[in-house]
């Protein structure tokens, strides 16, 4: 299989992998796919060599390492769990189990996959169209469909979608995508084209077909044999399934001769039975005896029923997979690792050793043209069987604990789990850095004070200023360990507070930062249950500060001017105001002074709002508020509510209570607004790192994963713990 080198990879993966990127970065417009990046600049590089805006003099080059991310494919956000192969073994279908879907264009680690905005169906098929795209058809579960056309460069069209009137129980697109076949729930076979149009349909008495094969190799032409469903015969003590050749010509669809009858311990599968590629043969696995537990492999040819039989010599119960060969030669995978080749000409059986590994999911592979395909988590294994070559497609795994946006929003910084990385926005070309330094550095939390200034904090309490570009840490200062909350408020002056909630919900910590550093730390009063930054436009840096809420609702303001003379245990108690409604489930104080506050009766939690002696309720839909997360300018108000299994994100106008948008999230670790409300960011761990328009909720750039690669070993998988990635948004 034709490959990139590792460096290449790393440094230029977007020549590598997708000669075509500019046009593959438009892929799925029509349909609202994956999102789009630019690529990432090695900071030696020139501006006009990358085609970058020029951004004058002044502008300084960011001096850490690129970090290459996925560039126009998005790798799967949970483990995969369906896998469609085109006849011709030359590209794929993949579905993951939180129902996202890629194409995979190429096989041989050339292309990345794409974004197929498509959710969750239960069966795909697809095949090329001749003129170097595809066709795919994908199912829903109420047996209606969707047609996509894909072209050379990956731009997706959509062509058709097929109504659930007449369900749909299997589809195949034939090659060169002029034809595809259809066989419902109600055995009716239709003749569509490519447009979806019906242009002719078998609905014969006696005929029972449920799904289809497809035979790539037959003369004249590929041809497509109907599998019945199966129905126990008494006699034989297996069920009795029938296959039904089908004659294609001139938009007619009628059956063909050599109609059989096999019998097998279950109803058909997906591989059983099998077509050969010429379709003069059919290869089914069958008990050797009834109730044994070995199997034996069954090859009838289709034109005058003669059969042959060889004992695989598989003795475990579970059925095992297989795959056709060339030559008469079959191929089972019972997961083991130790694979068998039966030869049906000869009669013998060949060990084989098909380099299992324990993240590749036997069960959902696929066979076709000589290759094994199955599922390696969220990664493709691709098993070419007749050079023995087994590699691994995919994307190194990331796991962004926080996110930051600028004041401009032209900038957001990813905490990832290994280190820190900045990417620029600027002039709609997306670019990635390492901040130097910062390998290894397991931080929590990442926050611009400027654009020039990141502060982050890691897990055990370390606080830094880094100018971001260089590296270089202006100031730092030590707040503890076991972080468990961290909130910033800027100026745009290099002026701000911080707030850090560390040792399992103890000593919360004011932080004040001042002309660009840390000009100091304070403690504030430890037990309150609710804690966030307060700071309130106009009140000027001495005003603002933290507000806690303790388990008797009592409502504290801790100031600047109030916590620099230093505070004592007695005057921490002192003050406060009784809050009316007692102890609310979230609070949240906006840059205008409105107090955002959750109450949940029943069901149904309501989001109260008291700007002065003015109060204003709303209800939510159903869902635990987790977060509420007014904007820097006081103009929106976001707000993260629990879901089974995943999370919401809405946002509202803070003024009219009134929704601007809404968005599933995998679960959120963290939000981020720029200084004007227009972009917010969003931490989802596993579920990857996106930014989002302010006014819309439009994905702006979103991180999943690093480079595409094509690997010989196999990847190393932390493990899902989201159904959701923010990349399929």
């Amino acid at each position: 299989m034709a490959s990139c080198p590792r460096r290449t990879f790393r440094r230029e993966a977007t020549r590598c992998i997708s000669p075509r990127a500019a046009s593959v970065l438009t892929a799925v417009a029509l349909l609202g796919g994956c999102k789009t990046d630019g690529p990432t600049r090695h900071p030696g590089d020139e501006a006009g060599a990358s085609g970058d805006a020029d951004h004058g003099e002044a502008e300084v080059e960011p001096a850490g390492d690129p970090v290459v991310f996925a560039s126009a494919g998005v790798p799967h956000g949970a483990a995969i769990s369906l896998i469609a192969v085109d006849p011709g073994g030359e590209a794929a279908l993949s579905r993951d189990t939180g129902g996202g879907v890629r194409l995979w264009p190429a096989l041989d680690g050339s292309r990345e996959p794409l974004v197929v905005p498509i959710r969750d169906p239960r069966a795909m098929a697809l095949a090329s169209d001749g003129a170097g795209g595809w066709t795919l058809a994908l199912l829903d579960a109420a047996g209606g469909g969707r047609l996509v056309g894909v072209d050379e460069a990956g731009n997706m069209e959509a062509l058709a979608s097929l109504a659930p009137t007449d369900p749909i129980a299997e589809i195949v697109v034939l090659p060169g995508s002029s034809q595809i076949v259809a066989v419902g729930s109600d055995h009716v076979v239709r003749l569509l084209d490519r447009r979806g149009t019906e242009l002719a349909r078998l609905d014969q008495p006696g005929l029972r077909p449920a799904s289809l094969r497809v035979a790539l190799e037959a003369e004249g032409g590929p041809r497509v044999v109907a599998v019945s469903a199966g129905e126990f015969d008494d006699k034989e003590g297996r069920f009795a399934v029938e296959l039904l050749p089908l004659a294609l010509a001139d938009g007619r669809i009628e059956l063909a001769p050599g109609r059989q009858t096999i019998h097998l311990d279950s109803p058909p599968t997906a591989d059983n039975p099998s077509i050969s590629p010429d379709a003069r043969a059919a290869v089914f696995i069958q008990r050797q005896r009834l109730g044994g537990a070995t199997w034996k492999v069954i090859g009838v040819q289709l034109d005058d029923g003669k059969r042959v039989s060889v004992d695989s010599q598989i003795p475990l119960g579970a059925q095992p997979r297989f795959g056709l060969l060339a030559g008469g030669r079959v191929l089972l995978d019972d997961g083991t690792g130790l694979g068998r080749v039966v030869d049906l000409r000869a009669g013998e059986v060949e060990l084989v050793a098909l380099r299992s590994s324990p993240i590749v999911n036997h069960l959902a592979a696929s066979f076709a043209a000589g290759l094994r395909v199955a599922p390696a988590s969220s990664w493709l294994a691709v098993h070419d069987l007749r050079s023995d070559e087994l590699a691994y497609l995919g994307y190194e795994q990331i796991s962004v604990t926080d996110a930051g946006l600028s004041p401009s929003a032209r900038a957001v910084a990813w905490a990832l789990g290994d280190r820190v990385a900045v990417e620029q926005l600027d002039a709609g070309v997306s670019e990635v850095f390492e901040v130097p330094g910062t390998r290894a550095s397991s931080q929590r939390f990442v926050e611009f004070l400027d654009e020039d200034l990141l502060m982050m904090v890691d897990w055990a309490g370390g606080a830094q200023l880094v100018g971001w570009r260089e590296g270089e840490v202006v100031s730092a200062v030590d707040l503890g360990s076991n972080v468990q909350l961290a909130e910033l408020a800027r100026d745009g002056s290099g002026n701000g507070v911080m707030f850090v909630r560390t040792n399992l919900w103890q000593n919360p910590t004011l932080v004040e930062l001042s002309e660009g550093r840390i000009a100091g730390r304070y403690l504030t009063h430890a037990t309150a249950n609710l804690v966030g930054v307060l700071a309130v436009g106009g009140a000027g840096i001495d005003g603002w500060g933290a507000w806690t809420i303790d388990g008797a609702g009592k409502l504290r303001e801790f100031t600047l001017g109030r916590l620099r003379p230093g505070l004592d245990t007695v005057s921490a108690l002192e003050g406060g105001e009784a809050l009316s409604f007692g102890a609310p489930e979230q609070f949240a104080v906006g840059a205008d002074g409105a107090r955002y506050w959750v109450r949940t009766t029943g069901m149904r939690p309501t989001l109260h709002v008291e700007r002065g002696s003015k109060s204003d309720e709303l209800q939510l839909p159903a869902g635990f508020v987790m977060m509420l997360a007014p904007s820097r300018d006081g103009r929106r108000l976001a707000i993260v509510q629990q879901r089974d299994p995943g999370q919401v994100l809405s946002v509202y106008d803070s003024a009219k209570l009134e929704p601007a948008w809404a968005q599933p999230m995998p679960g959120v670790n963290g939000l981020s607004w720029s200084d004007g409300g227009e972009s917010l960011a969003v931490s989802a761990t596993l579920g990857g790192g996106v930014v989002l328009d302010g006014g819309d909720g439009a994905p702006q750039t979103s991180r999943c994963g690093l480079a595409f690669e094509l690997r010989r070993s196999p990847p190393v998988v932390q493990g899902f713990s989201n159904q959701l990635s923010v990349c399929d948004l």
